[in-house]
C-alpha cells in the first residue's frame, strides 16, 4: 500500500515479485478488492502468460481490458490497433489494472505502453511476475516500484496448514498454534506440522495442498507423509507428484485433462469431456478440496506449478506407454523430434509430428493436420483448434465417433468451410465459434443434432442464423453475445424447447419474437447493451422457469404489466434503460422470488408502494437515478444486504433512522449524493461491513458511534482529517487512519 501511494497523482506500476507458489496472485487479489472503489474503472487480467500462448491471446486480453473499463464491447482487430485505441480512450480515466503472471517485458508494454502515458492521472498498474527483469526498464526510469514477496512467517504458515488439515471453516476463529500445542491430544500432530511447515519453505501453495491432503487422515499417515516430504523437500516436482499418485484413476485423468485445457475454462464445457464418467462433479470436488485446482464462478483454474507437473507426466506418457497414464493421454500434439507443442504455423505432416492414438484432448493452434493422422484422431473428444486455417482441407475426422467438443474460436472458418463435411459431429455437444469474424451466416446445424452448447460470441459480422437452429431440440445454451451485426432472431424458436440460456448481449436485435414465450425451460434471458431493443413481448411473462432477466442499456419505455407472473424471477436488471419511468404494479407478486433489482440509470424517481412486498430482496441498485429520498417503508425490506444509491444527485438531506432496522445490511453505498447527515442509529447495524460516503460534499460529520462490524469506510479526505483531529478515542479511528 505504501508503494502504491494512492493519494499521489502520478501514474505508476507496482510489481509484485517472487518465486512460484509464494502467493503473488493472492496478494494482488486482496489489494485489488481493497482499493478498487477508489478508481473510475478496474480490470483484473489473470494468467496472462498462459493466455497469450493461445492464438489471439493478446487480442482477447486487450478486448477484455477495454470491456472492463468502458463496460462495452470493442473488438481489437490486432495488437497494434489495440494499443492505439487504448491510448486514445484511457487518458482521462483513473484506472486500476492488475496484470497477473507477466513473464516478458514486451507483454507488459502491450498493455500499459512504454511510457505509461495511456492512462489518466492517479492510475495504478499492479503486475505479478517471477521474472524481475520484466520491471527493470520501468524501474530505471522511475515509473515502477517493486514489492518482493518474502517467505511466510512460521506462525502464519503453521496456522494456514493447520486450518486446511483440521478443516476449520473460514468463518471459524483460528487458534494460534501456541495454544493448540498445550492440548495433549493434538501435541503429536503439532510436532509433525512444525516439521512439514519447514519443508514447505513458506510457500502458501504447498501449505494449502499439504494441509488438504492430511485432512481426515490418522496420525500414522501424518508420520508417513512427513517422512516423504522431508525426503523430497529439495525437489518441488517430486513433492507434488505425491498428491497426484494419491488420486484414483478417474481423478488423475481429469487432473491431466485440466492441465491441458485453456486457462479458466468453463466447467459446463469441460464437463462434456467426462460425460462417460460415473461422478465427474464428485471428482472435481476432490481435486478442489485437495487444492489441486480452483473453482470460482464455475471457472476451473490451476496453479502454474501444478500445471507444469501434469504436463511433465503427460510427456513421460508419450515416450513410455507403460506408465500409469499410458492408457489415457489427454495431450497436446507433440513434435517427436523436439518435444514442442504444435502451435506454430505449420503442417503437422511435413513437420514430423506424432499424435498418440489415445489422445482425447488435442490443441492445434494454427497447425494443419495431415491426412495420415486419421487413425490417430479416432479417440479425440475435444478438438481445440483456435486459429484453424481457412484452407484446412486435409483434416479427416469422418470416422471419429467420440468428438463431443469442437472449438474453432478465433479462426477463419466460414459457412462454406470444407471441414464441416470432413468432421463427424453427430455426437457433438459443444460448438465454439467465438471470434470467427469471417462468418456471415452460420452453417447448417443438421450435422450436429445433439448440440447442447452453441457459442457464436463476438462473430462481429454475423447477420443470419440458419433456420436449422430451430431443430436443435437438445440445445441448452445459445450464446450470441457481441454479434453486433445480428438484428433478428429466428421467427420460430419453439423447436429449441430445452433452451435454458439465451444470451444476446451486444447484438443489434430490435425485437424478440413472440415464439420466445414457448421456451418453457428458459431460465436466463440476457439482453444487455442491445441498444436497438425497444420492447419486451408479453409472451416473455409466460416463461415460468425464468430466473434472470437483464435488459441493460435498452430503449425500453415500459415493462409488460404481467411481469409479476414470472414467479421464479430472482434477478431483474434494467440498468441504464433511460426511457423507463416506472415499474409495473404487478412486481409485488415477486415477493417470494426477487433477490436482486437493478434500476440504476433509469428515469425512475421513486419506488412504488408495490415494492414493499419484496421482502426477499437482497440487493437493491439505484445508482444514478432521480431518487429524491428513501421510501418510508425501506425498513420492511427486511432481507436487504446491499443498497447502492451512488450518484443519485437528487438524493439529499438525512438518511432516515428506519435504515438502521435493516439488520441484514452489509453494504450501504451513497457515493456522490447530497446527503448531509447520517442517522445516529446506524450503530445498530451490526452486520454493516461497507459504508461508501465518498464525494458526499455536504456531509460534515459522522455519527458518534461506528457500526461494530464496519471494515470498509470511504469518505472525503477533508472529513477524514477532521474526524482524526477530533479525538483518538473515536470509534471510527481504526477506519480513518
Amino acid at each position: 500500500m505504501e508503494l502504491l501511494e494512492l493519494e499521489a497523482n502520478d501514474i505508476r506500476v507496482v510489481g509484485i515479485h517472487g518465486r512460484d507458489g509464494i502467493g503473488k496472485t493472492t496478494l494482488a487479489k486482496i489489494i485489488y478488492d481493497k482499493i478498487c472503489l477508489r478508481f473510475d474503472a478496474c480490470s483484473f487480467l489473470a494468467e496472462i502468460e498462459q493466455t497469450t500462448q493461445q492464438p489471439g491471446g493478446v487480442r482477447y486480453l486487450q478486448t477484455k481490458l477495454i470491456f472492463d473499463i468502458l463496460k462495452k464491447e470493442y473488438e481489437v482487430a490486432s495488437a497494434f490497433k489495440g494499443v492505439r485505441y487504448l491510448k486514445e480512450i484511457f487518458r482521462k480515466i483513473k484506472v486500476l489494472i492488475v496484470l497477473d503472471d507477466v513473464e516478458r517485458e514486451s507483454l507488459l508494454k502491450d498493455f500499459v505502453g512504454a511510457k505509461l502515458d495511456w492512462f489518466g492521472p492517479g492510475s495504478r498498474i499492479i503486475v505479478t511476475s517471477k521474472e524481475g527483469r520484466v520491471f527493470q526498464d520501468f524501474v530505471a526510469r522511475g515509473l515502477a516500484h517493486i514489492y518482493n514477496v518474502i517467505l511466510m512467517d512460521v506462525n502464519v504458515a503453521f496456522n494456514i496448514l493447520w486450518q486446511h488439515a483440521i478443516g476449520i471453516g473460514k468463518s471459524d476463529k483460528l487458534r494460534p498454534y501456541v495454544k493448540i500445542e498445550k492440548s495433549d491430544e493434538l501435541r503429536p500432530y503439532v510436532k509433525i506440522v512444525i516439521k512439514i511447515v519447514k519443508a514447505a519453505k513458506g510457500l502458501p501453495l504447498f501449505l494449502k495442498v499439504f494441509g488438504s491432503f492430511l485432512h481426515g487422515k490418522g496420525l500414522e499417515d501424518w508420520v508417513k507423509f512427513k517422512n516423504l516430504i522431508q525426503q523430497f523437500q529439495e525437489d518441488p516436482q517430486k513433492i507434488l507428484r505425491i498428491f497426484y499418485d494419491a488420486l484414483d484413476q478417474q481423478q488423475k485423468q481429469m487432473y491431466l485433462d485440466i492441465a491441458c485445457f485453456p486457462p479458466d475454462v468453463d466447467y459446463g464445457i469441460a464437463s462434456c469431456m467426462w460425460h462417460h464418467y460415473v461422478d465427474p462433479r464428485g471428482a472435481i470436488g476432490v481435486l478442489r478440496d485437495r487444492c489441486l485446482i480452483t473453482m470460482e464462478k464455475e471457472k476451473i483454474g490451476m496453479h502454474s506449478m501444478l500445471r507444469c507437473l501434469a504436463r511433465k507426466i503427460i510427456r513421460e506418457g508419450f515416450h513410455d506407454p507403460g506408465t500409469g497414464v499410458g492408457l489415457y493421454l489427454p495431450a497436446i500434439a507433440e513434435d517427436t523430434n523436439e518435444g514442442k507443442k504444435g502451435t506454430d504455423h505449420l503442417n503437422t505432416e511435413e513437420a514430423g509430428f506424432d499424435i498418440p492414438p489415445n489422445t482425447t484432448f488435442l490443441s492445434l493452434g494454427d497447425a494443419n493436420i495431415g491426412g495420415h493422422f486419421a487413425d490417430a484422431l479416432m479417440n479425440v473428444r475435444w478438438l481445440h483448434w483456435q486459429g484453424c486455417p481457412r484452407d484446412a482441407i486435409n483434416i479427416h475426422l469422418e470416422k471419429n465417433e467420440n468428438l463431443v467438443i469442437l472449438d474453432l474460436s478465433w479462426s477463419k472458418v466460414t459457412e462454406s468451410w470444407e471441414g464441416w463435411k470432413r468432421i463427424k459431429m453427430e455426437r457433438l455437444t459443444v460448438l465454439n465459434l467465438t471470434g470467427c469474424v469471417d462468418l456471415l451466416v452460420t452453417p447448417s446445424f443438421s450435422c450436429c443434432p445433439n448440440l447442447e452448447l452453441l457459442i457464436l460470441e463476438r462473430c462481429s459480422r454475423l447477420v443470419h442464423l440458419d433456420p436449422s437452429i430451430n431443430d436443435l431440440t437438445l440445445l441448452v445454451t445459445l450464446n450470441l453475445k457481441s454479434c453486433s451485426e445480428l438484428s433478428m432472431l429466428p421467427v420460430e424458436m419453439a423447436g429449441m424447447n430445452a433452451l435454458k440460456e439465451l444470451l444476446i448481449d451486444g447484438t443489434a436485435i430490435r425485437e424478440l419474437p413472440e415464439s420466445i414465450g414457448k421456451l418453457v425451460r428458459l431460465q436466463i434471458l440476457s439482453a444487455t447493451n442491445c441498444f436497438s431493443l425497444a420492447r419486451i413481448p408479453g409472451s416473455v411473462c409466460g416463461l415460468e422457469a425464468l430466473s434472470e432477466l437483464a435488459m441493460d442499456d435498452g430503449k425500453i419505455l415500459e415493462l409488460p404489466e404481467s411481469l409479476g407472473n414470472l414467479h421464479q424471477l430472482s434477478r431483474l436488471s434494467l440498468r441504464d434503460c433511460r426511457g423507463l419511468r416506472k415499474l409495473p404494479e404487478s412486481i409485488r407478486k415477486l415477493g417470494y422470488s426477487l433477490k436482486e433489482l437493478d434500476i440504476s440509470g433509469t428515469g425512475i424517481s421513486r419506488l412504488l408502494n408495490s415494492t414493499i412486498s419484496l421482502y426477499n430482496l437482497r440487493v437493491l441498485k439505484m445508482d444514478s437515478c432521480f431518487l429524491r429520498e428513501f421510501p418510508d417503508y425501506i425498513e420492511d425490506l427486511i432481507s436487504l444486504e446491499e443498497i447502492h444509491a451512488s450518484w443519485c444527485r437528487s438524493l439529499q438531506g438525512v438518511i432516515p433512522p428506519s435504515v438502521s432496522r435493516l439488520h441484514c445490511l452489509k453494504e450501504l453505498r451513497l457515493r456522490g449524493t447530497r446527503i448531509s447527515s447520517i442517522t445516529q442509529e446506524i450503530w445498530y447495524m451490526h452486520r454493516l461491513e461497507t459504508l461508501d460516503l465518498l464525494h458526499c460534499d455536504l456531509l460534515q460529520e459522522l455519527p458518534t458511534l461506528c457500526p461494530p462490524g464496519l471494515s470498509n469506510l470511504y469518505v472525503n479526505p477533508d472529513l477524514k482529517q477532521k474526524m482524526l483531529e477530533l479525538s483518538e478515542n473515536s470509534s471510527w479511528w481504526h477506519l480513518l487512519q
